[in-house]
C-alpha cells in the first residue's frame, strides 16, 4: 500500500476521534458526578413541588336565625323546624285531626243550625283555639257567628278569623327552638303541635308559626360538638319508635307522620300515644322537662320486661278489633278499684295509669328524673270531690266518650274517641263509620 496514501489518512481519523470525545464528554462527567465515592459535587435534584394550604370550606350555613338570642319570638315556616326526635305518638296526632274536622254537613243537628253551629265550634273553631295559644295569640277573638264564618276560615288565610291578641306576644305559650352549629332551628318542644299543623289540609310545610328561641349554638362550628351539647343539655332524644338508640344522622329531616309519598317523616311510637292518653290521669303536664313522655314510655316498657305490668301487645288497640272493642269503657271506682273492660285502649290508659301512680315521689323514672319531676299524680282511695284523684277518674271516663249527650245536643268528647276514629275513619263526614 502506499505509505503516502497512508499518512494521509492520520489527520483525519483525528479529527473523528477528537469529534467523539466532545460528543462523549457530559456523559462521562455525569457518570462521575453521580454518587461516585471518589467525590465531586451532585447534581441539583429537581425542586419538590408542594400545593398550596386551602383550608376546608365550611358548609353554607342558614344565615336568618344567626343572630338571634335566648327569648327572642320569631315567625317561621313549618318547613324550617328540624327534629330532635325520631318519633311522635301517631295517636295524639290522629285526635287533633279528627278533632279539628268536623263534618260540615253532618245531619245530626241538620234541623237545629244553633246546635249545629255549637258542634262546629268545638270541632273546627277548636282548631283555631288551639293554634291561636300555641302561637301565642292566647285564643280565638270569638266563636264563629254563623256557618258561614266556619266555612271561610282557613288557618293558611289569616284574614278569616282573629286571635285575642297578636300573635307571639304570650311567650309562655310558645313553642321552643335551639339555634344550631349550621343555622338552623332544631326544634326541642312542639313536635306534635307542628306535625298535627303540617297534617291538616289547611295547614302545611309552608304555614307560618311563632316559636321562642331557647338558646342559640351556631358558634358551634361543627356538627359533632353541636349534637355533643345538645346531648349534655338533655335537648335531644336518641331512641326510634321501638325505644332503640339511634346516631343522630338517623333523625327525621321534618316533622310529620311518615309516608309514602313524601320521605324524611317521622315514626310512630305508640308507648307515646299511651303516655299522652294518661295526662292528668298519671301524671300533669305543667313545668316538665323536655321528652317527659318519653322518659314515661320508657320506664312502662322496663315495667313489662320486669313482669311488673303486661304492656300494649295484651290490648285490642288497633285493627282486626273494631273502634267499639277498642273504646270500651274501663274506669275505676271511689276506691280505685278497675271496672269495665279489661283489655281495650281505655283498660291499657287506665293500668299504666295506676302502675305509674304506685310510684313515690322520689322513685326515679329515667336516669335522675323522678316521679314528682315528670308531674306524678298521687291517686287515692276514697278521695272527695274536686280533688286530684277525682279529676283523674273523670278525665278517664272522658276518654271514649262520643260527642252527643244523652238530650241530642252537641258535647265535647273525649280524645281517644277522636283519635280511634280518625285513625279508623279518616276525616269526620256523612256515610263514613264515624256513625252518621
Amino acid at each position: 500500500m502506499n505509505l503516502a496514501y497512508l499518512h494521509s489518512l492520520v489527520p483525519a481519523r483525528q479529527q473523528l476521534l477528537r469529534a467523539l470525545g466532545i460528543a462523549l464528554l457530559p456523559l462521562a462527567l455525569a457518570a462521575c458526578d453521580s454518587g461516585s465515592s471518589t467525590g465531586g459535587d451532585q447534581s441539583p435534584e429537581a425542586p419538590v413541588v408542594t400545593p398550596p394550604v386551602t383550608e376546608e370550606p365550611e358548609p353554607p350555613r342558614t344565615t336568618a336565625y344567626l343572630d338571634s338570642k335566648a327569648g327572642d319570638v320569631i315567625k317561621v315556616r313549618i318547613e324550617e323546624l328540624h327534629p330532635t326526635q325520631a318519633a311522635i305518638g301517631y295517636d295524639q296526632v290522629y285526635y287533633k285531626l279528627g278533632r279539628w274536622q268536623g263534618d260540615l254537613d253532618r245531619p245530626t243537628w241538620a234541623k237545629d243550625p244553633k246546635q249545629q253551629l255549637d258542634y262546629l265550634n268545638r270541632t273546627i273553631g277548636k282548631k283555631f283555639d288551639d293554634y291561636c295559644e300555641d302561637m301565642g295569640g292566647t285564643e280565638r277573638a270569638q266563636k264563629f257567628l254563623t256557618i258561614a264564618e266556619v266555612q271561610a276560615a282557613r288557618l293558611d288565610q289569616p284574614t278569616t278569623y282573629l286571635c285575642k291578641d297578636p300573635l307571639g306576644s304570650q311567650t309562655e305559650n310558645l313553642k321552643t327552638v335551639v339555634v344550631g352549629w349550621d343555622g338552623n332551628l332544631y326544634l326541642t318542644d312542639g313536635h306534635h303541635t307542628f306535625s298535627s299543623l303540617r297534617e291538616i289540609p289547611d295547614g302545611g310545610p309552608k304555614l307560618p308559626v311563632w316559636v321562642k328561641v331557647s338558646a342559640n349554638y351556631s358558634d358551634i362550628r361543627d356538627a359533632p360538638s353541636f349534637w355533643e351539647r345538645m346531648n349534655k343539655e338533655k335537648l335531644v332524644w336518641l331512641r326510634d319508635g321501638e325505644n332503640q338508640t339511634i346516631t343522630v344522622e338517623q333523625l327525621p329531616t321534618r316533622v310529620g307522620l311518615a309516608n309514602e309519598k313524601e320521605a324524611g317523616g317521622m315514626q310512630d311510637d305508640r308507648y307515646r300515644s299511651l303516655v299522652y292518653f294518661t295526662r292528668d290521669i298519671a301524671y300533669n303536664n305543667g313545668n316538665l322537662p323536655e321528652y317527659a313522655e318519653f322518659l314515661w314510655g320508657d320506664w312502662l316498657r322496663r315495667q313489662v320486661v320486669t313482669g311488673y305490668w303486661a304492656g300494649l301487645d295484651d290490648y285490642k288497640m288497633a285493627y282486626p278489633a273494631t273502634p267499639t272493642q277498642i273504646l270500651a269503657a274501663s274506669t275505676l271506682s271511689k276506691s280505685l278499684q278497675s271496672t269495665g273492660a279489661s283489655d281495650s285502649y281505655v283498660a291499657a290508659v287506665r293500668d299504666a295509669s295506676l302502675v305509674m301512680s304506685a310510684l313515690s315521689d322520689n322513685e326515679l323514672v329515667f336516669e335522675d328524673r323522678d316521679a314528682a319531676t315528670l308531674g306524678r299524680i298521687a291517686l287515692e282511695a276514697d278521695a272527695p270531690s274536686g280533688s286530684p284523684t277525682k279529676e283523674a277518674r273523670d278525665t278517664l271516663e272522658e276518654l271514649p266518650r262520643n260527642d252527643v249527650k244523652s238530650d241530642g245536643s252537641p258535647r265535647g268528647a273525649g280524645k281517644l274517641w277522636f283519635a280511634v276514629n280518625y285513625r279508623s275513619c279518616g276525616k269526620p263526614s256523612a256515610g263514613t263509620c264515624w256513625g252518621w
